[in-house]
Formats: C-alpha cells, sequence, structure tokens
C-alpha cells in the first residue's frame, strides 16, 4: 500500500460511510425520520447562527478584497496563473454547483410558488416574484462566499507558507504551529471528509433521479431505483475514468466541454422558449434581489413561522458550509498564481453570474409555461415529482427529444465533475504529504470516486430529497464552527507576514 496513504483517516472515513449507510438501509423508515427529526432540531435552534455566518462570510471577503490584502499572490510574486481564466472558471463551477444545479434551477421556483415567502399569498403576483428570484439569492454571493473563505484559508498557507499538505486542516495552519499529524489536526480532516461526503451524497442524491427520468423519457425504460443504481454506476464509471487521467487530461476536459454544452443548451432554451418572458422576468428578479438582499440575509421569518426560513435558506447555507471545505481546497489547487483579489473576484462575480444564468433561463422558462396556462407545471409535480416537471417542461419544447437529450447529457456530466473533483479532494485529505501541482495516485482517487456512490444511493432508498436536504445540515454544523477559526488564522497568518507593508 502507498506510504504516503494517511491509513488513519482513509479507515476511518470508510467505516463511517459504512457505519451510516447500512442501518439506514436495513430501516429506512426509522432512519427517514431520524434525520428529519435532526435536521427540525438544528434548524430551529441554530438557524440564526448561518444566517449570521453568511452575512459574516461576505463583510470578511469585502475587506479581504478592497483592503491591503488584497494584492498578496498564492505562490511567487512573479507567478503566473496555472490555468487559463476560461479553465479555471470551468473546473471550479462544475465542481462547486455542477450535479445539484441542473435540478434546482430548473423547478425550485414551483415550491416557492407554493409557499413563498415574506407572508405572501401561494399563487399569486407575489409569490411569483419572489418565486423567481429567491433561487438566485440561494446559489448567489452568499453561496460564493461560503466556498472562497475556506478556499483563502487553505490557500494561502500552502502556497505563501509551503505548507506540503492539502488537507482542510491546512487553514488553522496558524494555530497548528506545524502540527499537521496532530490530534487537533486530523479531527478537523476526518470532520471534513464526513461533511463532504454528505454534501456531495446529496448533490448527486438530487442529480440522480433527474437523470433516471431524463432517460426513461428517452429510453421509455420505467423509473424506479433500480435505474437510478444504472444511472450512478455511469456515472461512477465516467468520474473514475476521468479520476484516472488525471487533474489535466480529465477533470480540465470534463469541465470545459461540459461548460459549453451547458451554454448551447441554456441559448436553446431561451431562443426555443418565451424569450420575452424570459429577459422580462429576469431583468425583475435581479433588481429584486439587489433591492432585498440586506433583508433577505438578515430574515429568520420569527412572526408567522412558515418554515421557509429553515426548510430552503438554512437548508441551502449548511449546503454551501458542508461543501465550502471541498471547493476551497479544490480551487486551491487550480489556483497558484492568482492573487487574493483575483480569486474572490473571480468566485462570487463568475459563480453568481452562471448560477443565476441556469435560473433565469431554465427557471423562468418553466415558470412562464405555468403562467401562461400552457403546462400546469404544480399539477405535475403533485401528481409525479419534480423531476417529471421538469421532463414535462421540456417537452412543451420544439425539438423535445433533441432538447431532453442536451439536458441529460450535460447532467450526467455535472454528476461526474462533482464525483471527479469530490474524489480527487478526498484523496488529497487521505495522503499525508501533497505538494503543489502534485495528484494523489491514480489508486487512490479511483477508489474514492467508487466509495462515494453508496451515500447517495442510501439516500435515494430511504427518502430522497428531503432526506438528502437533512443530512446536508446534520454534517454541516462542525464545519461551521472550524471554520470560524480558519478565517481568524487567515487574518492573523497575513497580518503577522506582511505586518512590514502595514
Amino acid at each position: 500500500m502507498d506510504a504516503n496513504l494517511d491509513k488513519t483517516n482513509f479507515t476511518a472515513t470508510l467505516f463511517v460511510i459504512f457505519l451510516v449507510s447500512v442501518p439506514l438501509v436495513l430501516n429506512p423508515e426509522g432512519g427517514a425520520a431520524l434525520v428529519q427529526q435532526s435536521y427540525a432540531f438544528i434548524a430551529t435552534n441554530f438557524g440564526w447562527l448561518y444566517a449570521l455566518a453568511g452575512i459574516g462570510a461576505i463583510l470578511v471577503l469585502a475587506w479581504l478584497a478592497f483592503g491591503r490584502y488584497g494584492k498578496v499572490r498564492l505562490g511567487a510574486a512573479d507567478e503566473t496563473p496555472e490555468y487559463s481564466t476560461y479553465s479555471w472558471i470551468a473546473m471550479l463551477f462544475c465542481a462547486g454547483v455542477g450535479a445539484g444545479l441542473m435540478y434546482w434551477s430548473a423547478i425550485e421556483w414551483a415550491y416557492y410558488y407554493d409557499g413563498p415567502p415574506f407572508g405572501a399569498e401561494p399563487h399569486s403576483v407575489e409569490a411569483a416574484k419572489w418565486a423567481s428570484s429567491y433561487g438566485i439569492f440561494h446559489w448567489g454571493f452568499t453561496a460564493w462566499a461560503f466556498y472562497c473563505l475556506p478556499t483563502l484559508a487553505i490557500a494561502y498557507p500552502f502556497y505563501a507558507q509551503k505548507v506540503p499538505v492539502l488537507k482542510y486542516s491546512v487553514g488553522c495552519h496558524y494555530w497548528l504551529k506545524g502540527k499537521e499529524e496532530s490530534l487537533p489536526a486530523r479531527a478537523m480532516d476526518f470532520l471534513f471528509m464526513i461533511a463532504m461526503i454528505g454534501g456531495a451524497g446529496s448533490s448527486l442524491g438530487f442529480s440522480t433521479p433527474l437523470i433516471a427520468a431524463l432517460i426513461s423519457r428517452l429510453t421509455g425504460i420505467e423509473t424506479g431505483f433500480g435505474l437510478e443504481v444504472g444511472v450512478v454506476l455511469l456515472c461512477v464509471i465516467i468520474f473514475a475514468t476521468s479520476v484516472y487521467m488525471g487533474l489535466e487530461r480529465g477533470i480540465k476536459r470534463l469541465s470545459d466541454i461540459n461548460m459549453f454544452l451547458a451554454l448551447v443548451l441554456l441559448a436553446f432554451v431561451f431562443v426555443a422558449g418565451p424569450s420575452l418572458f424570459i429577459v422580462k422576468t429576469s431583468l425583475n428578479s435581479i433588481g429584486t434581489v439587489i433591492q432585498n438582499y440586506v433583508a433577505m440575509s438578515f430574515w429568520t421569518d420569527p412572526f408567522t413561522e412558515s418554515g421557509f426560513f429553515e426548510d430552503w435558506t438554512v437548508f441551502y447555507w449548511a449546503w454551501w458550509i458542508a461543501y465550502g471545505p471541498f471547493v476551497g481546497m479544490f480551487v486551491t489547487r487550480i489556483s497558484r498564481g492568482r492573487t487574493i483579489r483575483q480569486v474572490i473576484g473571480g468566485m462570487l462575480l463568475y459563480g453568481t453570474l452562471g448560477g443565476a444564468l441556469f435560473y433565469m433561463v431554465l427557471g423562468n422558462f418553466s415558470l412562464g409555461l405555468q403562467m401562461s396556462g400552457e403546462l400546469d407545471v404544480l399539477a405535475v409535480m403533485a401528481q409525479s415529482d419534480g423531476n417529471q416537471a421538469i421532463v414535462a417542461s421540456f417537452d412543451q419544447l420544439p425539438l423535445a427529444g433533441l432538447a431532453i437529450g442536451l439536458f441529460c447529457f450535460v447532467s450526467i456530466i455535472f454528476s461526474a465533475t462533482t464525483y471527479d473533483s469530490a474524489s480527487y479532494i478526498l484523496a488529497s485529505s487521505a495522503s499525508h504529504r501533497l505538494h503543489p501541482s502534485e495528484d494523489p495516485p491514480r489508486w487512490h482517487r479511483s477508489f474514492w470516486a467508487v466509495a462515494l456512490a453508496i451515500l447517495p444511493l442510501t439516500l435515494m432508498y430511504i427518502g430522497g430529497i428531503k432526506v438528502a436536504q437533512t443530512s446536508v445540515l446534520v454534517a454541516s454544523l462542525p464545519i461551521l464552527l472550524t471554520g470560524v477559526l480558519s478565517t481568524i488564522a487567515l487574518i492573523k497568518s497575513l497580518q503577522r507576514d506582511h505586518s512590514a507593508q502595514e
């Protein structure tokens, strides 16, 4: 076995995957009830903490970007970026939002139209306004702020201080004083690996049933758990192959191709769909988010207690927090040669614009069908589920089969790149040493690519989307607490290393 393998974290993480998955499979009803009770307890009692974390992340990044530390380079002072801007954006976007975005951008508005925030009447004009806007907020600046802070906390010691490991605990290098193999460091890395498996598993738990529904529409194969297993196996084959090929030939190529195809898909839906409605609604949505960003960020729904804040904003902030260290480690690996300001600006700007584009086109396309009466999307959801509602929406397009095929292909590659990046980072976290531009062994990356398939299959088996949402929140709480420590460590390290410039 590879001498560089961190056997402790490798074994412990694998043990937890089976410890969680096996009881849930043996007792699916009891398991689903337990995780949902855990969600309700955390969301009700600690939801306010997640709201404060989102606000704090935005403020810290603004201070870093516009302050004296923004020009600090991740690497040597004269070093140029390792990857082109297009490839860098494609890889960070595919890793950060890929698999789940295809489902939620197309149908999330329907949940908000049925149960809108701020006391709006369901199915009203006010509900439609929030329905077309809230997804952009949830996948916007705050989401990417939760991704960007861990990126900087890990990337600065990794590149500037030459810490020879790429693990989550590197973000607390200031506190650890070089003791990367100590018990606190191992505990942090273990918590990260569990949270990342929960985050990635949930993301794939959302996208896999959608892909299965799309394949069913194209082939006539009946939807069900068996088809979903087949979809996961297909994604495993794709991403295991990509992981084996490495970062440059595998993940980079897949990400570049998929970004192009995703833009082609959006362009087709925009041109073939209700273009005028999409444009007008998108502009209205952007204005709504800009005008209400502060209120939406601070809103905890204390008076009506509708559950919207707990069910949606807390869920999303928890998802980004649980996923943040994984994205942070991956973006660290591809950001050598960029300044802190470039990383912040690129992640927040391009990430937010990319997510908003999907919501504005795919979401407003199906919302337009509902508002015009061309298709009762809500009725389809009530009779089956969101996946079938998405298929029914795409069936309204000209060349529907071609559009659904492209949507399916993009969704599969997005899922593959999510698995791909996640397995790469899990392999990095279970290695003792990893220098800049060095990759974990192929067998190690391929192993985690296969192991990652266990949890999403379990979540789909016991309860689907709601249980997937719940697992994210439970996994995120310890990462939220350690994230505060790594943020303080980043600030203190910058102040110590650059005090002469102050």
